[in-house]
């Protein structure tokens, strides 16, 4: 099956996203994923991952191959979670992978140049390390203790410094985000950040995806501003 959207315009929408939607089967069900997905583009959300545990990937499958058009007319790369196996049938434009899954390398292997390819990152070694082995991306923590990952300890915003200017790929901080610690995270360098909880329980979900990327922006317009 071929990609729902074009690789190039999926590589290009990558390196234009400053929001990261993740559509997590624990907080939002698959059947409303393609108008969350709708809402959340509308707000701003510029490419989208989906993420489903206690699904199996027949089940992953089936609703990625139902996702992957919607986002692709709207000119957006859906990411699987894991299963790179299932990128190629699922219409998906790549996969993201943690620490402990299948390498960047052998992804690549499996996936080819064209597939996008994310990689989570819990310190600054591991974002330098990603980068090298050809992620195109990289999530970079969990910056605050959030539900979606406890077993991994918060890395504070200010690691964020650290990496800024070191990793030239899109890199997303993740971990207990909302518009509040989006600012901090801005003044911190954060460009683009990944939100999980706070966009899928909103009642409006366009408009927090407006929030996040306004906390984003002003922020980032000031952050020089705040001394080192």
């Amino acid at each position: 099956m071929r990609p729902a959207l074009d690789p190039g315009a999926a590589h290009t929408a990558l390196q234009n996203a400053r929001l990261y939607a993740i559509l997590d089967a624990a907080y939002a069900p698959p059947a409303r994923w393609p108008d969350l997905a709708r809402q959340l583009a509308a707000g701003g959300a510029g490419i989208f991952q989906i993420r489903a545990k206690t699904l199996s990937q027949g089940e992953i499958l089936t609703h990625a191959r139902i996702l992957a058009p919607v986002l692709a007319q709207l000119g957006l790369p859906l990411i699987l979670n894991d299963y790179p196996d299932l990128v190629a049938p699922s219409g998906a434009a790549g996969c993201h992978l943690g620490q402990d899954d299948l390498g960047i390398p052998e992804a690549r292997k499996m996936l080819g140049s064209s597939a996008i390819l994310g990689l989570s990152t819990h310190s600054p070694c591991q974002a330098v390390a990603g980068q090298a082995v050809g992620a195109d991306y990289l999530g970079f923590g969990p910056l605050h203790a959030t539900g979606t990952k406890p077993e991994y300890p918060p890395i504070g915003p200010e690691k964020i410094r650290e990496i800024t200017g070191r990793i030239t790929v899109p890199f997303f901080c993740i971990g207990g985000l909302n518009p509040d610690r989006v600012t901090g995270a801005a003044r911190q360098g954060a460009q683009r950040v990944c939100v999980v909880s706070h966009l899928l329980l909103s009642k409006d979900p366009a408009s927090a995806a407006r929030e996040i990327l306004s906390r984003l922006g002003s922020a980032s317009s000031v952050k020089e501003a705040v001394p080192s």
